[in-house]
């Protein structure tokens, strides 16, 4: 199917709307929109008889592996061996728009990378088809704070190095844990000191994650080892409150190059959250069950924010109102999974189940 582009790098499906791909494009030129359908940085390469046929052999070979790493991040290591096999038409025909960057191209060969968005709906069916559970509701951001130490001192807020550096070409959007690096402007380094971050000083870490609406903050401090192109790094978690943090650590060695070894430590974080989150967040599709909840809120438009957020719930099969007033209202809710997950995964839409003597009442927190 041949397709059309928009620009010099955006290209769409041409069964799409011409607007709709327009828009798609000035709304998110790189696909920066927080969407666990999208994988960026999807290397291709192909040769062919002419550059036109190069560059159609390198989108579909790269749309068919951002295809593969989509499937991966949305289920349990556990479920990769019974994942569906995937050719380059499956994968194409569930491509909901596609975009190229930094493109080398002769007249037999293409290169460049490749971000790729998928269809929801379509990805959703294939997993569905094939009784593989899966998780797609990301989890809050966090607020990444990283601190190189090398002979230098303990750096925070420098961007020329190779650990802010590895975060920085990170996707931390397009994940199941996203993040966000702060601004460090005048403001984050009169909020936050190295000697702060280092001793997970409470009250400033609170105020970083405040700043940038986080509901907790990294603190992934990398020290440079023996060798110039060794690094260890610890990394803390501390959830907003007073719940305790968490603590995870790992080596990288050998790896030739210093920006090496970051950016493979920063995706084994990544990869390790995302890993946690899904065994909390995932439920298996024989998990069913209905709980009736009173929903409490204090206008009719706060009632249909609520409603609004329970139907990005994957989990929540149906909501049934029962009643419903000015100042409270009864659902039924026909859910996968246990109580405990459908609890996580309404916290990351702002609203609080709480079991009281037996009853459940629901709200936004506010």
């Amino acid at each position: 199917m041949r397709r059309q582009s928009f620009g010099s790098a955006f290209f769409a499906k041409p069964t799409r709307i011409f607007w709709i791909s327009v828009l798609f494009c000035f709304a998110a030129a790189t696909v920066q929109a927080a969407d666990v359908f999208s994988v960026t940085g999807v290397s291709i390469d192909a040769t062919a008889d002419n550059a036109t046929s190069a560059r159609d052999a390198a989108v579909r070979s790269g749309e068919k592996r951002a295809l593969e790493a989509l499937l991966k991040r949305l289920t349990l290591r556990s479920d990769w061996g019974n994942l569906p096999q995937i050719d380059e038409p499956m994968a194409e025909s569930m491509v909901r728009a596609f975009q190229v960057a930094d493109e080398k191209r002769s007249a037999t060969r293409y290169l460049a990378n490749l971000t790729v968005s998928f269809q929801p709906a379509a990805v959703r069916n294939l997993l569905k088809a094939h009784s593989i559970p899966f998780s797609e509701s990301p989890a809050r951001k966090a607020v990444l704070i990283a601190i190189l130490s090398d002979e230098s001192g303990d750096r925070l807020w420098d961007e020329g190095n190779a650990w802010t550096g590895a975060w920085a070409n990170a996707d931390l959007v397009n994940t199941l844990t996203p993040m966000v690096m702060p601004l460090g402007d005048i403001g984050d380094m009169t909020s936050l000191s190295v000697e702060q971050a280092l001793a997970g000083d409470r009250i400033a870490l609170q105020a970083m994650a405040e700043r940038y609406n986080a509901d907790r903050v990294v603190v992934a401090h990398a020290q440079v080892g023996d060798t110039p192109d060794s690094l260890s790094a610890r990394f803390v978690t501390y959830p907003t409150g007073e719940a305790g943090p968490k603590t995870w650590s790992a080596q990288e060695n050998g790896t030739g190059a210093l920006a090496r070894s970051a950016a493979r430590m920063a995706a084994r974080f990544i990869d390790k959250s995302e890993a946690d989150w899904k065994r909390d967040s995932i439920a298996r599709s024989a998990e069913r069950a209905v709980l009736s909840a009173s929903v409490a809120y204090q206008s009719l438009s706060e009632w249909q924010s609520i409603r609004n957020r329970l139907a990005k719930i994957a989990l929540i099969q149906r909501v049934t109102v029962v009643a419903v007033s000015t100042e409270g209202a009864q659902v039924e809710l026909d859910y996968i999974g246990s109580v405990d997950t459908l609890d996580l995964n309404m916290a990351q839409q702002s609203l609080a189940l709480t079991d009281l003597d037996g009853y459940w009442y629901l709200a936004s927190i506010r």
